[in-house]
């Protein structure tokens, strides 16, 4: 039948005969993904696996070929979820993830081998009070349980704090470590650290100050033990060869070690959109395979030879970059494609795309979560369809000009793709990027090239060859320059919202409206009516776009409403108001002491831009302890404040001392509040302070009142305010203990309340029977650190709200608590169900430990 009759054309017949994986792939995504929401058992998945297959066999059978690959496709998604289900459900066991949480409590005993590197933190990232660290990647065997060991499975990532452990992969290692399961802040918009583990395998993350035996031995893979000294030896030599800051830069851009880069080379990559050329990605690894390809090809290497060649030494090099998960599949990825030229099937990269990421999340189906994959992919996608759309242009464009155009277009292929994603994970984009990528990419495809080259001959001269170290210092230099050229551009990096589902959604619908309007150069004979369609649905898409951006930022206003949302920071505190007539407040910030994890700008920053929130009409400051205040500097940093509000108290911190410079530098107003305040009427919310009563004026900020030198203390002076509308109130308290709640109770302020933040998180030496008896709240609220040292929530408190019928929400069981009330009616709800809460002590966290991994970027 002719093509006039409705037959499709022959063309069309061998593109979707060509590319059957893709539809496959999208389909085993989306049965992941379905899994990892509906956590059904792995016996579902399976028994609709079986179902497809043999509805498959049944219309092969009775002759209904056109059955047969929609029933493939729903097995392949039925195979996504089964594959998810038994990551989440098939551990045997004896693994590490089943170990009882009890058993965790105190340190435990445990043996195993080094599974890989080991990653010793860069100096600037460390804590003074830590000279030095080792991370491991500990395959576990053995763990001491009650009087015996135990056999086990799975890895664990633990850190020996203290001296720098002499460890390599294979190694066997004993020692007591403090074990936890992996959490996170568990606030919107908040990190998942947990996911971001899983897809690396690890169940279970410790640390320890004690001594640790090491013992050399030959575990696990032999092939990449040698691959891993390798490694280590090069990176000895590269630093004994060349100055520190040029190899910190090569061993970065060719080995992945980033551990000698300064905050000066961290920041200047990130503002200028290239950081990716500092971690080993689908960018180097492609780069390193086309240049060996195509060495091959110069040596006269048939295709298929040189594909082969270059498949191995990918390999090789991927292993030598560390083989972190990262590095696998932008291996796998190249493999991938090099198989298919080894096969002849190198015109559709669709298919090897599909084939790669079959292959990728049939091996860890938590890689689909991780934006390294989903950046990878997309990345690729785009120049896989956008480029062959701008052929027409480049070939018409002078030779001079072609490949200057074509790295444009890449970039801006890579752009729009990852856009969205970029904005969801990091809430940040750098725009000049766009421009940035254009020189500095191919600079380093031009390093990673010459350094590795520079590498394996440092493998067999120790000094290498002068001219060729001394040529990678100058490429690396000139890298670093222009990273800090593009960055110091005005607006080189933005921070932005967070998109929502409704504006991803639309956001890709776009871009696949604009495809299917603009088929690519070969395809130029695309219908008319297709285009016409194509062209509707972009202006459809962006229209619904721009919708959902203008109605976030100016969302409908309702009846008054009062939202409070306590974060969960940790063992610290941060409270965010949203008042009627769009009014913002934040109530303290969490933090943690020391210096390294940054609470304010990792978990409360990250809580606002997914809020949409880029403006506080006041950042208020309960009191000086670290727990409340370090968190502060960042988020002034980040965003616009209106007023700080803060105690009549001194400033004891260098902490609230810099926040005071800070606000008169930049003109903010710095209010001192007393009890003797006058109340703030924000859009019929009611804001009063109760506490601490005024000080003698005449004391200058950061003075001693008492006169003797001593440091005051400062919880019983925290501000203590009462936010009401109509009839509902929520009384915030800060750190206050029993002798200012007495105060409160003499003075007979108005503490009166529906909600209560607990005084204190929870301490024995706050919420009195008396206090509570006065307040009578209906729900009661504390912040506190999981398994915290300090057993906040204490035992005997939470029997008091009990007694006077309050309905307790905890941070570290109900991860952030949101408040909501109007002028009648008030609701409360935590982001996770909690278990029932234990009637003893909890165990104590590891104090110190604890802090230390937090400022790791592990909490």
């Amino acid at each position: 039948m002719s093509a006039a009759h409705g037959s499709p054309s022959p063309s069309a017949s061998r593109q979707g005969s060509l590319r059957p994986l893709v539809p496959l792939a999208l389909a085993f995504c989306f049965g992941i993904a379905l899994e990892d929401t509906l956590a059904l058992p792995p016996s579902a998945p399976l028994l609709m696996l079986v179902g497809c297959l043999v509805a498959a066999g049944v219309a092969r059978w009775r002759g209904l070929p056109g059955l047969i690959f929609p029933l493939l496709v729903l097995g392949f998604g039925a195979l996504g979820a089964q594959t998810m289900a038994a990551a989440l459900f098939g551990s045997p066991a004896h693994h590490l993830s089943r170990l009882p949480e009890g058993s965790l409590d105190a340190p435990l005993p445990l043996e195993g081998w080094v599974a890989g590197p080991p990653d010793p933190r860069p100096a600037e990232s460390r804590d003074t009070g830590d000279p030095g660290r080792t991370r491991v990647v500990m395959e576990v065997t053995r763990v001491r349980l009650g009087g015996g060991w135990v056999p086990t499975t799975g890895q664990a990532r633990l850190t020996v704090l203290g001296e720098v452990l002499e460890v390599g992969y294979g190694d066997e290692v004993r020692g007591t470590f403090r074990l936890r399961a992996p959490r996170r802040f568990d606030n919107p918009g908040s990190f998942d650290y947990p996911r971001y583990l899983a897809t690396q395998g690890i169940a279970l993350e410790g640390w320890t100050r004690g001594p640790v035996e090491v013992r050399s031995a030959s575990r696990g893979s032999p092939v990449l033990a040698v691959v891993l000294r390798l490694r280590s030896l090069l990176l000895r030599r590269l630093d004994a060869a060349m100055p520190a800051p040029e190899a910190a830069l090569l061993k970065a851009t060719i080995l992945g070690d980033r551990s000698g880069l300064t905050p000066e080379m961290n920041q200047a990559f990130l503002d200028s959109g290239t950081y990716h050329i500092l971690a080993i990605s689908g960018l180097n690894v492609s780069l390193l395979a086309g240049a060996l390809f195509g060495l091959f090809r110069l040596l006269r290497a048939s295709p298929r030879i040189a594909a082969a060649a270059s498949m191995v030494l990918v390999t090789l090099y991927a292993a030598m970059a560390g083989a972190g998960p990262s590095v696998i599949r932008a291996a796998v990825m190249a493999d991938t494609y090099l198989l298919a030229v080894v096969l002849d099937r190198r015109a559709e990269l669709l298919n090897s795309l599909a084939l790669s990421a079959l292959a990728l999340l049939w091996w860890n189906p938590h890689y689909l979560f991780d934006v390294g994959f989903q950046l990878t992919y997309l990345a690729t996608l785009g120049i896989v369809l956008f480029l062959p759309r701008c052929d027409r242009v480049l070939r018409v464009l002078p030779r001079s000009l072609r490949w200057p155009a074509e790295s444009v277009g890449i970039t801006l292929a890579a752009t729009v793709m990852t856009l969205p994603v970029l904005a969801a994970a990091f809430n940040r984009v750098a725009p000049v990027g766009f421009l940035a990528n254009i020189p500095i990419v191919p600079l380093s495809g031009l390093i990673t090239g010459l350094g590795t080259a520079a590498g394996a001959i440092i493998l067999v001269i120790p000094s290498g060859l002068p001219w060729l170290n001394q040529l990678n210092g100058w490429l690396v230099d000139l890298l670093f320059t222009a990273a800090r050229w593009f960055a110091s551009w005005p607006g080189s990096s933005l921070r932005v919202y967070t998109p929502t589902p409704g504006m991803l959604v639309a956001y890709y619908g776009l871009v696949a409206a604009w495809l299917l309007r603009t088929p690519p150069a070969e395809g130029a004979e695309g219908s008319a009516a297709r285009r016409r369609f194509g062209g509707w649905l972009v202006l459809v898409c962006g229209l619904v776009l721009a919708i959902q951006v203008v109605f976030r930022l100016h969302p409908w206003e309702g009846p008054p409403t009062v939202r409070l949302t306590l974060l969960d920071v940790g063992q610290g505190e941060a409270m965010v108001l949203a008042l009627p007539g769009g009014r913002r407040m934040l109530v303290d910030a969490g933090g943690l002491a020391g210096e390294g994890f940054d609470v304010g700008l990792r978990v409360v920053a990250p809580f606002f831009w997914h809020e949409w929130v880029g403006h506080l009409d006041a950042l208020v400051l309960t009191h000086g302890e670290a727990d409340h205040v370090n968190g502060v500097p960042s988020i002034l940093r980040a965003f616009s404040v209106g007023e700080v509000w803060a105690a009549d108290v001194p400033a004891t911190s260098p902490t609230l001392l810099w926040i005071q410079e800070y606000a008169r530098s930049r003109r903010i107003p710095y209010r001192i509040l007393a009890a003797d305040s006058p109340p703030a009427d924000w859009g019929g919310a009611v804001i009063e302070v109760l506490h601490p009563p005024a000080r003698a004026r005449g004391v200058e900020p950061g003075g001693d009142p008492a006169g003797d030198g001593k440091r005051p203390r400062l919880n019983p002076t925290s501000l203590v305010m009462r936010v009401s509308l109509g009839n509902q109130a929520v009384l915030l308290t800060g750190d206050i203990e029993r002798d200012a709640e007495a105060a409160l109770l003499r003075e007979g302020r108005p503490v009166r309340a529906q909600a209560l933040k607990i005084p204190h998180h929870g301490s024995r030496m706050a919420s009195s029977m008396e206090f509570l008896r006065v307040v009578r709240p209906e729900v009661a609220m504390v912040s506190a650190g999981y398994r915290n040292r300090f057993r906040h929530p204490h035992p005997e408190v939470q029997e008091r709200y009990r007694a006077v019928g309050a309905r307790l929400l905890r941070t570290d069981l109900h991860g952030a608590i949101t408040l909501e009330f109007t002028r009648e009616a008030m609701q409360a709800w935590g982001r996770r169900e909690a278990p029932p809460s234990p009637t003893d002590a909890h165990p104590s966290e590891p104090g110190e430990e604890s802090r230390t991994a937090a400022q790791d970027g592990d909490m």
